[in-house]
């Protein structure tokens, strides 16, 4: 795992010294694994039972944010609280999680293709709802976690970073829009007045989008940090991305070319038919981002589609979300389709087979949104890959066929390489897709629960 250079001052005296800023993160991610409990399902050597934050004894969970437990004491997804842009582009640090999630299919100049992902997590840890256990001088209960990967054709880099909360290195802010997890900052460039400020797409739109990040992926251990392991070192990561120097520099111009779309009911995304597990949810579809990435000295002009989504919830990271599939696509005709499959466990009956809950959203290239439901649309996996994380190899359907016949849609989405794998704190699929069928285009595909 790579840490990257703080970009606040508060943090100058922990920065003195290179290993005293990898010993912080790396007690930062520790912290995170205790609290969240969120280890990988895969069977960790030496480590068959993991013990949580209770102290009790449990199996390792497979779910994409562990076994964290729904709480009263986090802020619910009510259908009638309606999303208000752009005042919801900032957090939402009642709830128990939290993202800002960019995805880019860009193009080079020279023809190469890339696929660039920039994730900003937010964790509420105060599960037991005493502010006594966590009080701090300088730190409150909320965790970050930043995610940045590039695929090229033939190359993957990544890196996660980690972030206490109320220190000056992660935030997000709405005046001007900013997103920021030590250096890597993606900044609204719009004007500050008071008619700019109203305007939903102006609250972050034109932005710029800076960060540095990386190293190419190596064949190495697994990256699940065990609760009752050793911590790791600066000379033996946790992680299979070395302590290298960065690898990757970008430097994207974002604009929009058409509006915010929320998703669901006014922005009420339900996971499960009768709503149990449940979201705010929305997206900017419609980005244009032009600019430079520098891959290990060589600088590439890209251009190329961006895709926002901002989600905030306290129900999925419990027992009962076991993971999903989720599609952002630019389809050919310019109009644009979100659809996820959502995996839940009822909670009734350990035999129990899962619930998929399908959904979608179809927008044209005017920007006219329409829930698909789910007897509208089919969302079928049609092959299979098999990807080594560590030393677990994990089968993961990277091409699917998604049908909605009301809108003549009936095409293959498939994984544009082998391998597009995150071995983060959460392990999960995310990676650029093309587009074949009754469209053509490209887009993302997230798979997590795998």
């Amino acid at each position: 795992m790579t840490q990257g250079r703080p970009a606040n001052k508060m943090l100058s005296a922990l920065c003195l010294k290179p290993l005293t800023r990898i010993s912080f993160s790396l007690l930062v991610l520790f912290a995170a694994c205790c609290l969240l409990n969120a280890c990988d399902s895969a069977p960790v050597e030496g480590n068959a039972a993991l013990r949580d934050i209770r102290g009790e004894e449990s199996s390792a969970p497979n779910r994409f944010f562990g076994d964290i437990k729904s709480s009263e004491v986090f802020a619910t997804v009510e259908r009638d609280n309606y999303l208000s842009l752009p005042s919801d582009h900032e957090s939402h640090p009642d709830f128990q999680l939290e993202w800002w999630y960019l995805t880019f299919v860009l193009t080079s100049d020279t023809g190469e293709e890339l696929g660039l992902q920039y994730t900003l997590f937010r964790f509420n840890s105060d599960s037991r709802g005493d502010q006594q256990h966590v009080k701090s001088h300088w730190a409150n209960t909320q965790q970050w976690m930043g995610h940045a990967s590039l695929h090229t054709k033939n190359r993957h880099y990544f890196e996660e970073r980690f972030a206490a909360g109320n220190v000056g290195n992660a935030y997000v802010k709405r005046q001007p829009f900013t997103a920021v997890i030590d250096d890597w900052q993606w900044k609204s460039t719009a004007i500050n007045n008071s008619k700019e400020a109203a305007s939903e797409s102006n609250g972050m739109y034109p932005s710029s989008l800076l960060f540095t990040f990386g190293n190419e992926k190596k064949n190495a251990k697994s990256s699940v940090v065990a609760i009752n392991a050793a911590l790791p070192t600066a000379t033996s990561p946790s992680s299979q991305y070395t302590l290298d120097n960065n690898a990757v520099s970008v430097s994207l111009n974002l604009s929009a070319t058409g509006p915010f779309i929320k998703h669901g009911d006014n922005g009420f995304s339900k996971k499960t038919e009768d709503g149990r597990l449940r979201s705010y949810y929305y997206s900017q579809p419609f980005i244009q981002a032009n600019g430079t990435v520098n891959i290990e000295g060589k600088t590439l002009k890209v251009s190329g589609k961006g895709w926002f989504d901002h989600e905030w919830t306290s129900h999925l990271a419990n027992s009962q979300a076991m993971g999903w599939d989720w599609f952002s696509l630019h389809l050919d005709d310019g109009s644009k389709l979100m659809a996820f499959r959502m995996h839940a466990s009822t909670g009734r009956s350990k035999n129990e087979k899962n619930e998929v809950y399908t959904s979608a959203s179809y927008i044209t290239a005017e920007g006219i949104k329409e829930t698909i439901d789910q007897a509208s649309i089919s969302i079928t996996p049609v092959k299979y890959e098999t990807i080594k994380s560590g030393e677990t190899n994990r089968t993961v359907p990277t091409a699917w066929q998604i049908r909605i016949p009301k809108k003549n849609i009936n095409a293959t989405v498939a994984a544009f390489k082998k391998n597009q794998w995150n071995d983060s704190l959460f392990p999960y699929y995310e990676g650029r897709v093309k587009i074949s069928g009754s469209h053509s285009g490209s887009g993302f595909m997230e798979l997590t629960g795998y």
